[in-house]
């Protein structure tokens, strides 16, 4: 069995940086240290975090002391500002820059009094705070038929931007569909170089290999932009979190097998993959 790794597979420069800032404080943090939802959308990291007594949260009253850590996807202006406020509560911040970027580029376009639109899944951490870099303001979809539900002023100027792991070649499909739509709108294409890369990987994978193995976890958007991507291509594409989930059926008459890995997903969860299917194929 040929096994090919993407080059990109595995931890972006955002997650890297996120997980180095915390891990270089930890020592210097003020106690109890709790996280604000998941630091990156990975399982096995956030088990390593809960073991150095580090607790998860996801209501905000309850950091009310010590050091409260926002996550990679970042946080809205708005609900930061209020947690500042806080007098015994030291607030960390570890928001991806290439995130921070659309944060800045929403509010710029707001105090242009332009309306925002975020294409971007209106559930996610990340959409919540560029939704909150423009006062609540956006208006936020994630599909084409979402985007037909709009009913949008002709006399209003308009400016979108976009959620940093979105499917690019979806994204090119709405710019399109609202660019006949609303005349004069400024465009930011925000999708983030590491994800296009990861799926440009994904494509190129799903075109080669018999079959294609994508390592992340299911609340991973970027993991699974990359499972739909590879499976739009290549119908025998799996999405497993771990390598236990491996199916030796999926590897029967087949000669190569394509990996690739969300940008939370450790390294030594995908080394511990293609161990896996070493064994199964030997």
């Amino acid at each position: 069995m040929k096994i090919e790794l993407a080059k990109n597979a595995g931890f972006c420069s955002g997650v890297k940086h996120t997980l180095a800032m915390v891990w270089n404080n930890l020592d210097k943090m003020e106690k109890p240290i709790r996280i604000y939802g998941n630091l990156v959308h990975n399982e096995e990291v956030i088990k390593e975090l809960v073991k150095q007594g580090i607790e998860i949260i996801d209501n905000l009253e309850y950091a009310r002391d010590g050091t409260l850590i926002i996550t990679a996807h970042g946080i809205s202006p708005l609900v930061k500002k209020e947690l500042l406020k806080r007098k015994n509560l030291e607030v960390f911040d570890t928001t991806c820059p290439q995130v921070l970027r659309v944060h800045n580029l929403a509010k710029s376009l707001s105090q242009e009094k332009r309306k925002v639109l975020i294409f971007g899944d209106i559930s996610h951490e990340e959409v919540k705070g560029i939704q909150g870099a423009t006062n609540e303001q956006a208006i936020v979809f994630s599909s084409e038929q979402e985007l037909n539900k709009i009913n949008f002023n002709p006399n209003e100027k308009y400016g979108l931007v976009v959620q940093t792991t979105q499917d690019l070649e979806k994204f090119i499909e709405i710019e399109k569909k609202i660019k006949a739509k609303i005349k004069g709108i400024l465009i930011f294409n925000t999708i983030c170089g590491a994800t296009r890369q990861r799926q440009k990987e994904a494509r190129e994978l799903a075109k080669k290999n018999d079959i294609v193995v994508i390592v992340g976890s299911r609340t991973s958007a970027n993991t699974n932009r990359l499972y739909e991507i590879a499976l739009r291509i290549n119908k025998n594409s799996y999405l497993i979190s771990r390598s236990n989930e491996i199916k030796i059926n999926w590897l029967k008459n087949k000669t190569n097998v394509g990996i690739t890995a969300g940008a939370s997903t450790p390294d030594w969860i995908i080394k511990e993959v293609i161990q896996k299917i070493k064994n199964l194929t030997m």
